[in-house]
């Protein structure tokens, strides 16, 4: 399929270039799109099955822009009759994600944009689901069952899930009455667009769901504190304006330990490169944990106290 030549289709300028974005495990195909004009557009081809979610998507982020979260203008989107895609186009964002732009920065600056992302994640998260169907206890746990049954269906799982598994059914009382909002669900350095002025943009909405907040910090256990731990110390005092509450590390850890089976269940099905950084990121997991003796991970409490 010739993709110039159907994206032309929404543009009377000519398209002067489009350049192929690699990056990331979305389907989604996503474009660098300018146009003769000069005007520069961040694209993402999607399919057609998916369009009432991508519109859903699109929406939200439309309202965020709207509520002052720095997100990627909304421009269009657009499904197309002839072709078995649908188009989201934003405005596009100058600077590298998070996960090629901190590593150059100060330990200073790094902090500070995880205090900008935890600002903006705070505001993701003041949407409330509406109406539930079920409760975030029955959700998630059901969840963390079926990937602990599709975990003993795998063969050589290096991991002893035993302490893990053990620590989850100790504090699983947490996730009853929690409230249900707007969840990013993927919120971590390679989703964030950085400059040298700070955080330009928060990306890629489309895993969203309607979850626990504290549900978002999983990701730090899993990846941006291997990017950068000022960046999530910075995020943890943005989110709370340096008010964390006492109960947060419990949840905190208790979603870490939830992962342990979904992210081997996960990396195994992709690749086997995948496989490899799986159990690399979970270690260092089990590690900042203590297996899970500790609900603060230990880099939090080094840096908080001055250590590192």
């Amino acid at each position: 399929m010739d993709v110039k030549a159907l994206l032309q289709k929404l543009w009377e300028s000519p398209i002067e270039e489009l350049t192929y974005i690699n990056k990331g495990f979305s389907p989604d195909e996503k474009y660098r799109l300018q146009l003769a004009d000069g005007e520069r557009y961040f694209i993402k081809l999607c399919s057609k099955e998916y369009a009432t979610r991508k519109q859903e998507e699109f929406t939200h982020m439309k309202n965020f822009k709207a509520m002052g979260v720095p997100v990627p203008e909304p421009i269009f989107f657009y499904t197309f009759d002839e072709a078995p895609y649908c188009v989201q186009c934003f405005e596009y964002i100058d600077g590298k994600d998070g996960e090629d732009a901190l590593p150059e920065m100060t330990e200073e600056q790094q902090y500070n944009v995880g205090v900008q992302a935890g600002r903006a994640l705070r505001k993701i998260n003041t949407v409330p689901l509406e109406h539930a169907s079920e409760t975030w206890e029955s959700y998630r746990m059901n969840k963390y069952d079926n990937y602990m049954l599709a975990v003993k269906d795998l063969k050589d799982v290096r991991l002893d899930l035993k302490s893990v598994d053990a620590f989850v059914q100790q504090h699983k009382h947490l996730l009853k009455n929690r409230p249900l909002v707007f969840n990013h669900d993927d919120f971590h350095p390679c989703n964030l667009m950085v400059s040298s002025q700070g955080l330009e943009a928060v990306i890629d909405f489309d895993r969203f769901d309607w979850e626990d907040p504290y549900h978002e910090f999983y990701k730090m256990a899993l990846f941006s504190r291997n990017i950068s731990v000022p960046f999530c110390v910075g995020q943890v005092h943005g989110y709370f304006d340096d008010e964390v509450p006492e109960d947060f590390w419990d949840y905190y850890a208790l979603y870490a330990a939830m992962t342990f089976a979904a992210d081997i269940v996960w990396s195994t099905r992709f690749s086997q490169d995948q496989i490899e950084h799986s159990y690399t990121r979970l270690s260092r997991i089990l590690e900042d944990h203590d297996h899970f003796k500790r609900c603060m991970p230990k880099w939090y409490a080094e840096y908080d106290a001055g250590e590192m």
